[in-house]
């Protein structure tokens, strides 16, 4: 009889195990199919997301003025308006944004002469671009006289930047150069030296003048003119030892106004000889 107990309790045990385990096996079954359903809602809304609207370019994006879906930032040469045109020239496949390739339309943006570098973000929500250049840094500008507008300028490196991005904004400081091309002084052949040396020299005679330069002129290049805020000053032969010659400029000036009569310029051209030409 104690046997018989025994084994009708062993019987109930191994009854509960099948049945402790059948509920362990119906959990498993139950997190595995929550799991995988989870799985697919995350393709799912993964999927969805990623084909929403809001990933894509409006299809108008070039028609509407201005076009709000592109900022350009670090321009002040080259106008909103020339890097959009740029950019209309590369086609934007019906793509999300996150998949067009940048760099085709940054190669095209460099392809303006003032741009030095192009680089473009993608951003969501709203979609756009962000383009971000730098450009070449105008150092001088090219007129035939005093009262014409210049019609090229150069950059420090020695690009030439053509009429159609000028006039320059007046934020942008250079020197305004009177010459008028002739044969033998052509400023299409100008190297870099020379570019550098006049916008050096017109930086050295507004450091030592405290004055504005209006322009430097070279129309006669062994006679060469500066023009300063308050008077004209004659610079003779341009070398180097320019520099050096209009460095006294700084004590003549606060003398000017004690001169009756009008000045016609300040003589600098000489080494050990400094006067002043009356009108």
């Amino acid at each position: 009889m104690e046997n018989s107990y025994i084994v009708n309790r062993r019987i109930k045990h191994q009854k509960l195990r099948r049945k402790a385990r059948r509920g362990e096996i119906f959990v498993r079954r139950v997190f595995k199919c929550v799991r995988f359903c989870f799985i697919l809602f995350i393709f799912y809304a993964t999927f969805r997301l990623g084909a929403t609207r809001h990933w894509f370019l409006p299809n108008d994006l070039y028609e509407k003025q201005p076009v709000d879906r592109i900022e350009i930032l670090g321009n002040s040469i080259v106008s909103d308006e020339k890097i959009i045109e740029q950019m209309k020239k590369i086609h934007l496949d019906k793509k999300q944004i996150f998949k067009i390739n940048p760099k085709p339309l940054e190669n095209q943006i460099e392809e303006l002469v003032p741009i030095k570098r192009a680089y473009i973000r993608r951003f969501w929500l709203p979609t756009r671009f962000v383009v971000m250049v730098e450009e070449l840094l105008p150092v001088i500008t090219i007129a035939p006289s005093e009262d014409v507008p210049p019609v090229i300028a150069f950059a420090s490196t020695g690009e030439l930047i053509t009429r159609e991005y000028l006039p320059l904004p007046d934020s942008v400081n250079v020197v305004k150069i009177l010459t008028y091309g002739n044969k033998g002084d052509d400023y299409d052949t100008w190297d870099v030296e020379r570019i550098q040396y006049l916008h050096k020299l017109g930086a050295m005679l507004e450091e030592y003048s405290g004055e504005k330069v209006q322009y430097i002129d070279l129309r006669n290049p062994h006679n060469a003119f500066a023009q300063l805020e308050s008077v004209k000053i004659k610079l003779g032969e341009l070398d180097h030892a320019v520099f050096g010659r209009i460095k006294p400029i700084r004590d003549i000036l606060p003398q000017i106004g004690n001169v009756s009569g009008k000045i016609q310029y300040v003589d600098l051209s000489w080494k050990d000889s400094k006067y002043l030409k009356m009108e």
